[in-house]
């Protein structure tokens, strides 16, 4: 009778032999497909270039963004204020900023190397 092994059961069993010193017979058990049959090796995934330039412009737009904003504090505070449609001021403000910001954070994040399990 023929049992069928599962793809933990193949990694487990993989995992005992590699903790014995058996690494060829640990790699034949990882590669081998759910069919029994040998699979060749996987080709390792192609690396990408890392976002330096987004990093740079997000980031002087985000610096020069908080910039304004402080250094025309007067100005904002008497136009968000004002009332009416102006109302909506404060609401794309924010939306610009979070973007902006997120995309400097996510290219840093990604030259840093961190980045999301897929």
């Amino acid at each position: 009778m023929k049992t069928e092994v599962n793809d933990f059961d193949r990694h487990m069993a993989a995992a005992t032999f590699a903790e014995a010193g058996e690494f060829e017979t640990a790699t034949e058990f990882i590669q081998e497909g759910k069919d029994g049959v040998k699979r060749e090796k996987t080709p390792a995934p192609a690396t990408r270039k890392k976002p330096y330039a987004g990093m740079v412009i997000f980031g002087a737009v985000s610096l020069s963004g908080y910039a304004a904003l402080m250094t025309h504090q007067d100005w904002v505070s008497e136009t968000f204020t004002t009332g009416g449609w102006h109302a909506a001021y404060p609401v794309v403000t924010a939306i610009v900023f979070s973007f902006i910001h997120g995309a400097f954070a996510s290219n840093l994040l990604s030259v840093l190397g961190i980045e999301a399990k897929k």
